[in-house]
């Protein structure tokens, strides 16, 4: 393998390790982080008007998914440290390496996909609009913030 080979794979392997962990640890649901990993995260829920049922239904989505989270986000940190202790030593990392945490953010992607599009047929149609709107105003507040942190010459 050339330099510029290990080079690539290193610099890939790298930003995988730093975008994994976030994806990873992203997820929201009670109990785990807050909002985030999913297209209804909690902060976007709480401004939609839940009633108590609605709210045990998704309490329920979430405990019904959370061992396969888990048990995907274990994977992830076993396959995050393989990745980097081989960074750091005579051997490589290889491709399949990369595949192996390729692969379980994917799966991790599919479980939270399943989990949204389960929430979603909780909600009415007057909560996905509010929902929405409610996203809207985030990714404009986040632009903002950007926007204000922007170097200035």
């Amino acid at each position: 393998m050339t330099r510029r080979a290990r080079l690539v794979i290193a610099v890939t392997a790298a930003t995988l390790l730093s975008s994994a962990t976030a994806f990873a640890d992203g997820w929201g649901g009670p109990g785990g982080h807050h909002g985030g990993g999913g297209a209804f995260g909690w902060p976007i829920l709480r401004g939609v008007g839940l009633s108590d049922d609605q709210k045990a239904q998704i309490r329920q989505i979430y405990t019904a998914h959370r061992p396969q989270l888990q048990a995907l986000g274990q994977q992830m940190r076993v396959a995050r440290q393989q990745l980097g202790d081989k960074l750091y030593s005579a051997t490589p990392p290889s491709a399949a390496d990369l595949a192996s945490i390729t692969q379980l953010r994917d799966q991790m992607a599919q479980e939270r996909l399943a989990i949204a599009l389960t929430i979603r047929a909780v909600l009415t149609p007057d909560q996905l609009t509010k929902a929405a709107q409610i996203r809207q105003q985030m990714q404009q507040l986040r632009q903002q913030m950007r926007d204000l942190t922007k170097p200035t010459s």
